[in-house]
């Protein structure tokens, strides 16, 4: 059986819009008013693009289902992977290391004929335009529901960098512990942005914010601070009462010696900690606190968790939102 437009729609999770054109089927997370923030900066446009926080979810019974499409760059990395989890176990990772060398994909995933919950997680870092998806065997095919909603606001670390096994970046790791769809905002690059965070999506039961980095190493500490405080004043006003998770960034080797214009790495977590602590239902988490300090967890810039320190960074964060669901 061949899945139609209006089938595959009701299998995809984190995605605000879903489109065909020209025979591809366009995905996106961020919607036409959010993308419009980022109107004046091409790259960071490109980045809206990539598949980072989507994926198929559903229930079958057949024996196998296939899916086909072209991965198109939309950040400063190529690769691009997916992952195939049945019944909640990793079977399959599948795709290649250059979305340029290798844009065109077709993946045939084998299942038992019972009935099986199934979960492909899309890459993080590339855009993904699907051409097909075929089921072989069976009656069933049922898209999973979620019991909550949550979205992921941050940059490069939130929207994956540098997650091979997608399943593994840390907003997946949340979504997957809370049963959540979660619909990732982030961008590689991105500072603390006051007017994505007014424009709004939807109504979630639960939000993180993952800045910090960035704005660190480019601003002034006026800037640093009009902008945070700008963001988490927008973000409290859209959405009144619900948690919000700031996250403050994780180690790196710089923490003890570099000073920006922003200040030290300490100042910066007091700035984070000074902008949110008049907000009840915002609580703070401390970042350090989430990866091991060590090289082997990160990429080897180490400013990225690798797929190992992703794992750190999802368990403890998750451990941190299940402490303050309902933060005071």
């Amino acid at each position: 059986m061949k899945a139609d437009l209006a089938l595959i729609r009701k299998l995809i999770h984190g995605a605000v819009g879903i489109q065909e054109e020209n025979g591809r089927i366009q995905l996106s997370r961020f919607t036409p008013a959010e993308r419009e923030v980022y109107r004046e900066n091409a790259s960071y446009t490109v980045r809206t693009f990539a598949a980072s926080g989507m994926r198929m979810e559903f229930r079958t019974d057949a024996r196998s289902f296939a899916f086909s499409g072209f991965a198109v760059p939309a950040s400063s990395r190529v690769f691009y992977y997916f992952d195939v989890a049945v019944n909640g176990v990793l079977c399959h990772h599948l795709g290649f290391e250059s979305c340029k060398e290798q844009p065109e994909f077709r993946f045939e995933i084998p299942l038992d004929g019972g009935l099986n919950d199934v979960c492909v997680y899309f890459p993080c870092l590339t855009r993904i335009e699907l051409t097909g998806m075929e089921f072989s065997g069976g009656n069933v095919i049922e898209p999973v529901m979620k019991k909550r909603t949550m979205i992921c606001y941050g940059d490069s670390i939130t929207q994956g960098y540098d997650a091979h096994y997608p399943s593994l970046s840390y907003p997946n790791q949340l979504a997957d512990a809370l049963q959540a769809e979660m619909f990732n905002k982030a961008i590689g690059g991105d500072r603390f942005n006051p007017p994505l965070a007014k424009v709004g999506t939807g109504t979630p039961d639960l939000i993180t914010v993952a800045y910090g980095t960035n704005d660190w190493s480019h601003c002034t500490r006026d800037e640093f601070m009009a902008n945070g405080s700008a963001f988490f004043r927008n973000l409290t006003s859209v959405y009144p009462e619900i948690p919000v998770f700031a996250v403050q960034p994780v180690w790196r080797t710089q923490c003890e010696t570099r000073v920006t214009e922003a200040g030290s790495f300490s100042e910066m977590y007091e700035m984070i900690r000074t902008m949110t602590a008049s907000y009840p239902q915002i609580r703070l988490v401390n970042g350090l606190k989430l990866v091991p300090h060590l090289p082997e967890c990160f990429s080897p810039d180490i400013l990225h968790p690798n797929d190992f320190g992703f794992q750190f960074m999802g368990r403890n964060l998750l451990q941190e939102i299940k402490a303050g669901v309902t933060p005071g």
